[in-house]
């Protein structure tokens, strides 16, 4: 059985961060801790319009593997986010994010998993006037931070993932429900906008099997949303499918990885109106090589963004991951560029944008 096959589909539950992955569970003498410090700030526009929008986030994950069979993960963040203008902020917002608290149980030979979690409101969910404009911002799917919302209320998942060896390919499907709770979203001119999630149900499939002497993966993913309630109004942000796909191979001393997804958001409704369908497709390739004890992974990626068909964004990627260890952590250092374009779905104007990003995940084993 792959297991990394049915650990992705058991990630339905809509709780996972993305960071390295741990090592099979044993016990409790594998319990780990993992910090992971990202900067990253993107500039947008020139002169008198240009505006940065910047966010330093600290994740932290415990993973206590109770037994081979059944491991929990509890995770929060820190986060600060702030939009610059003519060289001071203009909106800012800081604080703990909600913590997420996971279990996973796997049986029938490792074959099924079950996965319960519960999101804590221990974030900010409820946002002023002035720290609008700062939350907003990082709330897109196109642009690259670690976090993007700073809380959503008390709310549960639940999920379940199957995964079986047929011949030479691994075989897997999962389901899972994200429900949450109401709780006070924006405060405009002192009064308290209410607002309420929409019910989430995803449903992911994958396959993954040998190719020479490399990994071939596919995977498809489809979530609906119910409607989100805000005040006295009800919306949609339209159903999601998301579909993914990798290859890795050996060329002499080093490993090649080439992947790609692209997310397919539908039409919905939001507060001003309807909300067009919208599309992000994403290529990468990267390089793994290990010097003595030093693991490097340079990486390029393309990203394209269209909005109900039309053009809205390129950007270029770059960057370089290093991986190290001591006797008690594993270090993953890494930096990286962005260069890309917004475009104006109506009239195709055009506004330049660049990025720079850089992190540190530390793991002590």
């Amino acid at each position: 059985m792959n297991r990394s096959l049915l650990r992705t589909l058991a990630g339905t539950s809509l709780l996972a961060v993305t960071l390295p992955s741990l090592t099979a569970a044993q016990g409790l003498r594998d319990f780990a801790v993992i910090v992971a410090p990202h900067l990253t700030t993107y500039t947008i526009g020139s002169g008198a319009t240009k505006k940065s929008v910047a966010q330093t986030a600290i994740p932290i994950v415990f993973a206590l593997p109770v037994t081979e069979s059944f491991t929990m993960d509890i995770t929060t963040s820190y986060a600060i986010s702030d939009v610059i203008a003519g060289g001071s902020a203009t909106s800012s917002i800081q604080g703990l994010t909600d913590t997420q608290i996971r279990g996973n149980l796997a049986f029938v030979k490792q074959n099924i998993v079950l996965t319960a979690g519960v999101n804590l409101p221990t974030g900010q969910y409820t946002i002023p006037e002035g720290q609008a404009e700062a939350a907003g911002q990082i709330g897109n799917d196109f642009l690259n931070y670690t976090i993007s919302s700073m809380g959503n209320g008390f709310g549960g998942t639940g999920g379940v993932a199957f995964a079986r060896t047929i011949g030479d390919w691994n075989l897997g499907a999962g389901a899972s429900m994200r429900k949450s709770t109401e709780f006070a979203a924006f405060s405009v001119a002192a009064e308290e906008l209410r607002f309420t999630p929409a019910d989430e149900y995803r449903l992911n499939v994958g396959i993954d099997r040998p190719a020479g002497d490399g990994q071939v993966q596919l995977g498809l993913s489809f979530s609906a949303f119910g409607h989100d309630l805000a005040g006295a109004t009800s919306y949609s942000t339209g159903d999601r499918v998301v579909a993914s796909g990798g290859w890795s191979f050996p060329v002499r001393d080093a490993s090649v990885f080439l992947s790609g997804w692209n997310l397919y958001r539908m039409a919905g409704q939001q507060l001003g109106g309807p909300a067009p369908t919208e599309n992000v497709a994403n290529v990468n390739a990267g390089l793994s090589v290990t010097v003595r004890d030093l693991l490097i992974q340079p990486n390029l990626e393309l990203r394209l963004w269209q909005i109900a068909g039309v053009k809205a964004g390129n950007m270029l990627n770059s960057g370089v991951r290093l991986r190290f260890s001591t006797r008690s952590f594993v270090l993953f250092p890494s930096i990286g560029v962005s260069l890309g374009k917004l475009y104006d779905t109506l009239n195709g104007g055009a506004t330049d944008v660049t990025g720079m990003r850089g992190s540190l995940t530390v793991r002590w084993r």
